[in-house]
């Protein structure tokens, strides 16, 4: 029996919605499922989620302009083909009658025949309609209008005001909504970026070299990068230049004590590895047992031996590392608001609420992760994440806590490019729509004394 792609995509939205399930990890185990479809199904299965999800709010927008029953109140399936329908007419280069038949089509075979009408009537109605559908004024409203355009909860986008102008969010959102780029860094320990970009060339990808870190790779063409000779041995891994910029930060030295507090899944450690050359003494630490392993899995493959992974709750103080490292990264957990072009379902699981929840657990690794440091030493901030409380405001809280701190000039230590109007305060702020990368903070610190 053949395999239909767009049934696939219903059934992983499915459990994205009614599972809890993250949007990487439904697709992935969807997509393992049914393995025998082709690379173009796959392909087509991926966008059709990743799309729905980057355009919620506004293909729901369109249903409900087009529906005589709003989104809110129809039976979880007909959301998941409605919006799959609505995607795939205002966003897909796909005619509207195929959107509209194999829609009619999936609702019947899922023994829902009594509405196929109803989603046929529905989806007639947003190809008639098209994409210029009046929207909230942009400047009587503009978190209303944004909203709605680019699919983003109107809290964060008061907070993001509150921080940027509304040009300056606009262009965020619609970073948000473009796939992110795929990239490699290049495991220095066993090859050069020029050697691996010719590699990778050989085997069927289209390479360029990274923005900001010489041993950084941008994918053109992607593919199940894990399944590539080079990967296997051990010759690159996935990370995103906005992570290695914040190991970067931290300016590790062969032979140097240094640790990796909130470690997983690993990317970090690997590029500290790399600037330490495999020589001095690497702890990577994560509160998952689980995690644990995918760092020594990883460092393994990559052929690390100064790498010592163990599990160990980040707010734990313990005697033996007081003052025992020379440099000590802190990625703290945080609300991920920097990762929307990756995992576009964070955006409707975050609260307000769940970021205040964040603070207390942020300040205290914080704490504890300056202990580790000795006098002398260097300890590195950061955050996967764009809110001012987890980034800043920690920033200020920790230096009015820890006099022994003093902020340092990244002048030097991170590329000129990523400075900004902050990099000679110590700290700097990555945009997607500035930087094309992860929206990243990364703050550095050096303790008083020492040599």
């Amino acid at each position: 029996m053949t395999i239909s792609p767009r049934m696939v995509a219903a059934e992983t939205l499915l459990a994205i919605w009614n599972g809890q399930q993250y949007n990487n990890v439904a697709l992935k185990r969807m997509l393992r499922q049914n393995g025998a479809m082709s690379r173009q199904d796959r392909a087509f299965v991926t966008e059709t989620v990743n799309g729905v999800l980057r355009n919620l709010y506004f293909l729901d927008y369109c249903i409900d302009l087009a529906a005589s029953l709003p989104v809110k109140k129809q039976k979880p399936l007909i959301q998941a083909v409605l919006r799959m329908g609505a995607y795939q007419i205002l966003f897909l280069d796909v005619p509207a009658f195929a959107a509209v038949n194999e829609s009619v089509k999936i609702t019947k075979a899922r023994g829902l025949g009594s509405l196929s009408g109803f989603v046929n009537a529905v989806l007639r109605k947003v190809a008639q309609n098209g994409r210029d559908v009046p929207l909230p004024d942009r400047q009587k409203d503009a978190a209303a209008y944004l909203s709605i355009r680019y699919s983003h909860p109107v809290w964060m986008l008061r907070m993001w005001l509150s921080q940027y102008d509304v040009d300056q969010v606009e262009a965020l959102c619609q970073a948000d909504n473009e796939p992110a780029e795929v990239t490699l860094m290049t495991n220095t320990l066993k090859t050069t970026p020029q050697e691996l970009m010719a590699r990778l060339t050989q085997e069927g990808l289209l390479v360029e070299a990274g923005r900001y870190v010489d041993r950084a790779l941008r994918v053109k063409k992607s593919a199940d990068l894990t399944a590539l000779p080079a990967f296997a041995e051990g010759l690159c891994y996935v990370q995103d230049e906005s992570s290695a910029l914040a190991a970067l930060a931290l300016g590790a030295k062969p032979g140097e004590r240094v640790m990796d507090v909130c470690a997983a899944p690993g990317g970090k450690s690997f590029f500290l590895a790399g600037e330490m050359k495999d020589q001095g003494q690497l702890e990577s630490r994560d509160l998952h047992a689980h995690k644990v392993l995918l760092i020594e899995e990883g460092a393994k493959r990559l052929g690390i031996t100064l790498l010592h992974a163990a599990q160990q709750d980040g707010r734990v103080s313990l005697e033996k590392e007081k003052e025992a490292f020379d440099r000590v990264l802190l990625d703290a957990p945080c609300s991920g608001l920097g990762l929307l072009r990756k995992k576009a379902d964070i955006r409707y699981r975050r609260t307000g609420e769940d970021i205040d929840a964040l603070l207390p657990l942020q300040k205290e690794l914080f704490h504890v992760a300056a202990e580790k440091v000795r006098p002398g030493g260097v300890l590195v901030y950061s955050t996967c994440t764009l809110c001012k409380k987890e980034n800043e405001k920690q920033r200020e809280a920790f230096l009015k806590a820890h006099p022994e701190f003093q902020p340092e000039d990244l002048t030097g230590v991170l590329p000129a490019s990523v400075l900004g109007e902050t990099g000679r305060q110590g700290y700097v702020t990555l945009l997607p729509h500035i930087h094309r990368t992860d929206g990243f903070f990364i703050a550095r610190f050096r303790k008083k004394g020492g040599q």
